[in-house]
């Protein structure tokens, strides 16, 4: 046996002797991975590759999130800054209960000429800020008079006919531009020429489930629009001379044409498009109003229809929180209770996450407001018992054609002050819509406390850097 072994392991090497290098190469080939091997090493890279992926959408889809609410955040500031310095020029602006005295005079409540944006039709506008301001005209621009046969028939506004020469020629030189004159007898100064406007903001709900709501163009949640009336520049006369085929005031004194006894503009309106009395006329329907009382102001009548085309809504910023108003229940948002003057019963009855700290107006004569009294939360009254303060909208329940909260909605409203020509502004914006345009999944728009962080809030306190002094 032990010879046998013996004979066995000679043979093999003499063989392994005999085996030439090349062939001892290509058996060293022969050993490597199996194919389980590599199957294994393919199933790990993928899941390492999966991990990588997962990872990296996640970070994109976090930045992205950030990123609408950066922007939601930017316009949302943007838009309440303008409102305010907007409001900087108003003399007067309407509380709750002035409201619902010109409500059927505003655009948003007109039928025989509708807004595409808003009309009583579809009934989804809500009228928040409302007040007259001043507009001073631009003194370098030019205009041609409404009554064709005038003479001259374009004038540089800031530089009116006067005295001697009312068919003087415009400044044909800078120099003589900025003077006023053509020369030294012949124009008069008004380059800080005013007139009055009718301005309006409004929450509009651009939900396309609501009949006979437009939406086109739009991200289908809520929009912030303007809206703006004026009245015209009323032209100068030519010290008894003519500027018009007719009307010019005879005497001596008079230097400017004004609308005559017979236009009782307030108590009886005419149509403000009069060409021997207007250099540029007033917006379709604007109608002057009596500035010597606030009944004056609250008892304010349009002059016909307005002309939606030359005074259009223009939107403000679009992807307002489209929130429907809920009083009672989970959802509840507050703000349904009287308010205290701090704002914690509005506050304490809210159940949702979105939390209205200014309660409603109580039923005294004229309404106010407690919680708008407070400088912390609302206006501020140094006093409270003359200078009242209302929310607007008065009830964020009251949707009916005519009511104070047509849109529905609670994203934008506003203590005022009328009596001091104060506000402060509320918006809430809504940027989870943002993530997807039209943003048509209402249910997945409902703020919950997870998610309140993406429903970005801006407030701000306006004063009007003027006030007319209101009769008794």
């Amino acid at each position: 046996m032990k010879k046998l072994l013996h004979k066995i392991m000679t043979f093999r090497q003499r063989k392994g002797i005999l085996r030439s290098p090349k062939s001892r190469h290509r058996q060293g080939l022969t050993s490597g991975f199996t194919l389980i091997e590599l199957l294994v090493a393919a199933l790990i890279a993928s899941l390492m590759v999966a991990v990588m992926l997962g990872f990296l959408v996640g970070v994109l889809d976090s930045d992205r999130k950030e990123t609408v609410k950066t922007n939601a955040q930017e316009e949302l500031q943007a838009a309440i800054s303008y409102i305010a310095d907007d409001m900087q020029e108003a003399i007067y602006v309407y509380g709750a209960e002035g409201l619902l005295a010109i409500n059927s005079q505003l655009p948003h409540m007109q039928t025989t000429s509708p807004s595409t944006e808003c009309n009583q039709t579809s009934n989804t506008c809500t009228p928040i800020l409302v007040f007259w301001k001043r507009f001073t005209f631009d003194p370098n621009s030019t205009a041609t008079y409404s009554s064709p046969t005038a003479t001259p028939t374009t004038e540089i506004i800031g530089c009116m006919p006067y005295v001697n020469n009312p068919a003087a020629t415009p400044p044909a030189s800078l120099t003589e531009l900025n003077d006023c004159r053509a020369s030294a007898t012949t124009r008069a100064y008004g380059r800080d020429t005013y007139t009055y406007a009718l301005v309006a903001y409004y929450l509009k709900n651009d939900d396309p489930t609501i009949a006979n709501n437009s939406t086109s163009g739009w991200s289908q949640t809520a929009r912030i629009l303007r809206w703006e009336i004026r009245d015209g520049y009323v032209a100068y006369c030519a010290k008894g001379g003519t500027i018009g085929s007719t009307g010019c005031p005879a005497s001596a004194q008079a230097t400017t044409r004004l609308p005559s006894n017979t236009s009782t503009l307030i108590t009886v309106p005419i149509p403000l498009v009069d060409p021997n009395q207007y250099f540029v006329s007033p917006s379709v329907g604007f109608n002057r109003p009596d500035f010597s009382t606030a009944g004056g102001l609250t008892s304010w009548k349009k002059f016909a229809d307005f002309n939606f085309t030359t005074s259009p809504f223009v939107s403000l910023v679009d992807f307002m929180d489209d929130t429907e108003y809920v009083s009672t229940g989970f959802y509840n948002q507050g703000g349904n209770s009287v308010a205290t003057g701090t704002g914690a019963i509005a506050t304490a009855s809210a159940t949702s996450a979105l939390k209205i700290p200014i309660g409603k107006n109580d039923t005294s004569t004229p309404n106010k407001n407690l919680d708008c009294d407070d400088p912390s939360i609302g206006v501020g009254t140094t006093d409270p018992a003359n200078n009242f303060t209302q929310r607007v909208p008065a009830d964020f329940s009251s949707w009916g054609v005519g009511g104070s909260n047509p849109s529905r909605l609670s994203s934008f409203y506003a203590c005022v002050s009328p009596n001091t020509v104060t506000a402060r502004i509320f918006m809430r914006g809504n940027a989870l819509a943002r993530l997807t345009t039209p943003a048509t999944a209402k249910a997945r728009r409902i703020p919950e406390l997870g998610s309140i962080s993406f429903f970005p809030t801006a407030d701000v306190r306006s004063f009007g850097r003027s006030q007319i002094g209101l009769g008794k």
